[in-house]
């Protein structure tokens, strides 16, 4: 498909266009500029809201609003009893073939459905047309200059064609930041996991080492394989007589302690064999539990770290407002989010970026996340959350259990001062009970080995040495199983992480190239347009840094002066001309599928010279069909001036201009045709005795109708009427009227006949004293029905005084073709 041209937009129930039964039909042709006038509050921008929300599926203006606002609630008109807004755009391909009919209709509740004509993809064709120069307003390009350097870069990859690589650099970026990495992947978690097995490890090891001292005899050599040692130990074991049936066919692992001493138990009797072999598992237990414990200076440096932190978080709101900042940075960073200095949360504006209030606020977390971090490293290296054993052995039946419960917030380092000192003296407390148990069991062990023979009370002593090794090398493999399984997590997120870099790096070094050598392309284009727009000696210039997405504005030269700052120095109709420079070049060359362009009211801050130079590059330089390969343009405007340089142009061949009167309660009707549409309502009402809705469509009706018998009788008026209130606009243009006929009457070239003239004088006494003089001030309460029905009798017969039966005795009237001459 080579693009498309919009033949005709049709609208009912969308924004200001009521048009209930009959919707606004605006027909369009490809080959010309396109231009429609209204005055303010008509609907002239709600047809450009309408093509918006049928191109994009959004109106930004009213979603940007503050909540409260409820600015979804607006799409709809508020006088269209259906509630279901329907926008048809009549679309023709560019290479040629029929015309396309895609509907977009909104219901009450925001739903949203595409229906297109033949059979076509609407949302596809709609997708294609959805480029950021289709379709511009004047607040979207003096955005463009106002725009932070990254966020201008980033709109400005959608004019040059490269929206979806920029949304992809952006989604890599993100993608590749390291908290939100690490958040999403958990690797603080793993790696405190990781930390927690090598403790474990260790340990376990150390725990080993001393099994196998007392089973073998021999010292622990941790180098030494594993098979090597497991072959000593279940020979120191199968080698004591009474153990040796236990241990044959049977590897280290296999052999049941348990079984071994009960075989002693059993070679010698007696309670107090039984007696210690507990006393012995329950020293071992013991001492292991209180060789876990972490150090009183270890305990002292946990409570160091946690106040730390206590006082990092002190500096801030907690971690509540830590999550409020985080979204807040999230919605602030979004392109949706306009506004910057409107804060998301409680909808105030500020002076200064709400933006970079919230990074600030963002940053002074990061000390306290550093100090998070090193508090769940403390905890993990010193083993604080492997103390179950510890606690379950120590505590008493009526304690709590402040170990196993803080636990969770020792791997998240979010453990607070007072409760680290509570856990220290809890640690001391089922150390010191510990110790003392330790030191009781050992007492009675050598009591009862004192008691007993040498030799069975050496079995039990291996036996138990079994155990605990048994155990231990049970821990130590699991330990490292764990330990391994979590490095090769860490390992492969490393390398997603490592991949994600490179990619979002070349990427982004791929698009920067892609968005730099358009760049070059438009920047002379540009120029051009912006010189042929201003006739001045300034140049602008676009600088986008190798790599960035920072787009910066200049100038190349201000005059005799170089590289000046085009922010600093520039008035408001030079930036703007500026920007639309900008999008006129990148239009120009990056059109994509849409073949047309919907510019509304971009000229209002120009002045009148300068909207025509603008006006001429449209036609001459830019747009079809003084450019045949040049986009189709429509023009949105209620600027009284453009619009006499619209008619003109219009005369003029290759320019298409139309009028739209209305208003949002009723309807919004093209000129053509509306007038007399406008007529039979204004009676209507009239007949019905409703003035209010009546009054105001007479005065368009007025205002039409002295324009017509000036445009057809050529009658001069002064420019400086354009320019005046438009209350008043009626009555400059009947004073205007009325001094022509003056002045052709005393110079006795007059085509009037005297019966014209007199009447002439009547109706305008009735227009004036009837509804001007009251309009004018506002007095509107002072009209009534019957009054009104006076003055649209009144108007047709104004422009009947400058009309001419043709041919005589037909009942059709011509207006004279001047003042001086009949035709």
């Amino acid at each position: 498909m080579s693009g498309w041209y919009l033949q005709k937009v049709s609208i009912e129930g969308f924004r200001g266009i009521n048009n209930e039964g009959a919707p606004l039909v605006i027909k369009l042709k490809t080959d010309c500029v396109n231009s429609i006038s209204a005055p303010n509050g008509v609907g002239k921008t709600s047809i450009f809201d309408a093509v918006v929300y049928a191109i994009t599926g959004r109106i930004p203006k009213l979603d940007d609003l503050p909540a409260a606002e409820k600015g979804s609630s607006y799409y709809l008109n508020r006088f269209h009893a259906g509630g279901v807004g329907t926008i048809t755009l009549t679309l023709v391909p560019a290479g040629g073939g029929a015309e396309v009919d895609v509907t977009v209709r909104r219901d009450a509740a925001g739903g949203r459905t595409v229906a297109a004509s033949a059979g076509a993809d609407g949302n596809a064709i709609l997708a294609d047309l959805n480029r950021e120069f289709v379709l511009l307003d004047g607040k979207t390009f003096q955005d463009f200059i106002d725009l932070a350097p990254q966020k201008r870069g980033r709109s400005f990859a959608g004019l040059l064609g490269l929206k979806r690589y920029s949304s992809l650099r952006q989604g890599l970026a993100s993608l590749t930041n390291t908290r939100a990495f690490n958040n999403h992947f958990g690797v603080a978690g793993k790696e405190a996991k990781q930390n927690s097995a090598a403790v474990s490890v260790q340990r376990a090891r150390g725990n080993i080492k001393e099994a196998f001292t007392a089973l073998v005899g021999d010292e622990y050599d941790p180098a030494e394989a594993e098979a090597t040692m497991l072959a000593k130990a279940h020979s120191a074991l199968s080698g004591i007589e009474l153990l040796k049936p236990l241990c044959e066919g049977r590897r280290f692992e296999e052999i049941n302690p348990s079984s071994c001493v009960d075989a002693a138990k059993a070679a010698e009797g007696g309670e107090a064999r039984t007696e210690l072999a507990k006393i012995l598992r329950d020293e071992a237990r013991w001492s292991e539990a209180v060789k876990a414990a972490p150090t009183e200076q270890h305990a002292k440096r946990l409570l160091e770290l946690a106040d730390a932190r206590d006082t990092a978080l002190k500096l801030t709101q907690g971690d509540l407002f830590r999550q409020l900042y985080g979204l807040s940075e999230t919605i602030l960073e979004d392109n949706s989010w306009v506004e910057k200095c409107l804060c998301p949360t409680c909808d105030q504006s500020g002076p200064g970026s709400i933006l970079d209030h919230v990074r600030d606020k963002i940053a002074a977390f990061e000390a306290v996340e550093t100090a998070s971090a090193n508090l769940a490293r403390e905890w993990t290296e010193q083993g604080w959350n492997q103390l179950d054993e510890l606690e379950r052995l120590g505590r008493q039946e009526d304690e709590q259990a402040q170990l196993a419960e803080t636990k969770d917030v020792g791997l998240k380092g979010a453990l607070d001062g007072a409760r680290a000192r509570a856990l220290a003296e809890w640690l001391k407390t089922l150390t010191d009970r510990a110790v003392a148990n330790v030191k009781d069991l050992t007492e009675r062990k050598l009591a009862l080995e004192r008691s007993l023979p040498d030799k069975l009370t050496a079995v039990v002593e291996k036996a138990e040495a079994a155990r605990r090794f048994q155990s231990n090398l049970s821990d130590l493999r699991a330990a490292l199983r764990e330990q391994s399984a979590t490095a090769a997590e860490l390992a492969r997120i490393a390398r997603v992480k490592t991949f994600l870099d490179m990619a979002s790096s070349c990427f982004a070094s791929a698009e920067s190239a892609a968005s730099a050598r358009r760049l070059a392309a438009i920047e002379p284009v540009s120029r051009n347009i912006f010189a042929a727009i201003m006739y001045t000696d300034v140049v602008p210039a676009l600088r986008k840094r190798a790599g960035s997405e920072d787009l910066s504005i200049s100038l190349a030269q201000f005059w005799t002066l170089p590289d000046i700052s085009a922010q600093a120095v520039l008035s408001e109709s030079y930036r703007n001309a500026f920007a639309i420079s900008v999008y006129l070049a990148a239009a120009s060359l990056y059109g994509g599928a849409a073949k047309f362009l919907i510019l509304d009211d971009v000229t209002s801050s120009f002045d009148s010279g300068h909207q025509f130079h603008l006006m001429n590059v449209i036609k001459g330089q830019f747009a079809r069909p003084g450019v045949p390969n040049g986009p189709q343009v429509m023009l949105l405007s209620h600027d009284t001036v453009l619009e006499k340089l619209f008619n003109t142009n219009a005369n003029e061949g290759g320019w298409w201009h139309q009028c739209v009167q209305g208003t949002a309660r009723t309807s919004v009707l093209p000129q053509s045709g509306a007038i007399h549409k406008i007529r039979d309502a204004t009676h209507a009402f009239l007949d019905t005795g409703n003035t209010d809705d009546a009054a105001p469509r007479i005065r368009q009706y007025l205002e039409f109708k002295l324009e017509e018998v000036i445009s057809k009788v050529g009658i001069p008026v002064p420019i400086s009427i354009a320019f005046n209130d438009d209350k008043h606009m009626a009555k400059n243009l009947i004073d205007a009227i009325r001094a022509a006929v003056d002045l052709h009457d005393a110079a006795g070239r007059l085509v009037l006949e005297p019966a014209q003239l007199a009447g002439l004088n009547t109706s305008v006494a009735t227009i004036v004293s009837n509804y001007l003089s009251h309009w004018s001030t506002g007095q509107t309460h002072a009209f009534t029905a019957p009054s009104l029905k006076g003055v649209m009798q009144a108007i047709e017969n104004f422009a009947g005084c400058f009309q001419f039966e043709h041919p005589a005795g037909s009942s059709q009237y011509r207006y004279y073709r001047s003042l001086s001459q009949r035709m």
